[in-house]
């Protein structure tokens, strides 16, 4: 698969058009080759990107290789691509029940309430606080994608980190997610799908 700043474009629109970030919040990205990934731009709007707020950043080490100064949250992106190869898309957002999740004191560990949250999502993890940008973030969430099963990552007070082979797949995974955190936030008593069901829905539709 070869991405485009075309690409990145309709990523951020996507996610925005889907209610996952508010304002200025969250930014994108997709691998663009072996040595590349393309970022949106700090401070930008992801509903709004153009190819004026698109940067070219190298995959070895962060450096800026052309275009504007990409998100604070680049070398975050840019680890995750060294963890999960088959990674084509990184997404960090602040959907508002997922968001609300990471900021509870005790959120569900289970969230298998729908078949698509198993068969999209599969697992997810939580990370602690750390200063957005840092390299202890960065590292932290790297670390949380070295398991094979995780492909959305909570970071505590923050937001969330989702993953996919395209874009189209990581907004698709985000937004199941934030549907079952919708569902969790309402304190409604909820039933989790039977475990070996949601073993089985595991197996389905597979992705990075």
């Amino acid at each position: 698969m070869v991405s485009s700043a075309e690409d990145l474009i309709e990523f951020g629109k996507a996610v925005a058009g889907g209610g996952l970030v508010e304002s200025s919040s969250g930014n994108v990205s997709v691998r663009l080759d072996a040595e590349r990934m393309l970022v949106s731009a700090s401070g930008c709007e992801l509903g709004a990107l153009t190819r004026e707020h698109v940067s070219v950043v190298a995959l070895k080490d962060g450096s800026v290789m052309q275009g504007p100064e990409p998100s604070l949250e680049r070398e975050l992106h840019r680890r995750v691509y060294t963890v999960r190869e088959a990674v084509q898309a990184v997404l960090h957002c602040q959907s508002r029940a997922a968001t609300l999740l990471a900021c509870r004191e005790d959120p569900p560990a289970n969230l298998d309430f729908i078949p698509e949250v198993p068969a999209y999502v599969r697992a997810h993890a939580y990370v602690p606080y750390a200063t957005p940008g840092s390299e202890e973030l960065a590292d932290s969430v790297a670390r949380a994608f070295e398991d094979p099963e995780v492909t959305v990552v909570q970071m505590r007070n923050h937001g969330q980190v989702i993953i996919g082979s395209t874009w189209r797949k990581a907004v698709r995974r985000a937004a199941f997610f934030e549907l079952a955190c919708w569902m969790a936030a309402h304190g409604e008593p909820l039933e989790a799908i039977p475990p070996d069901q949601a073993a089985l829905l595991r197996t389905y539709a597979r992705d990075v």
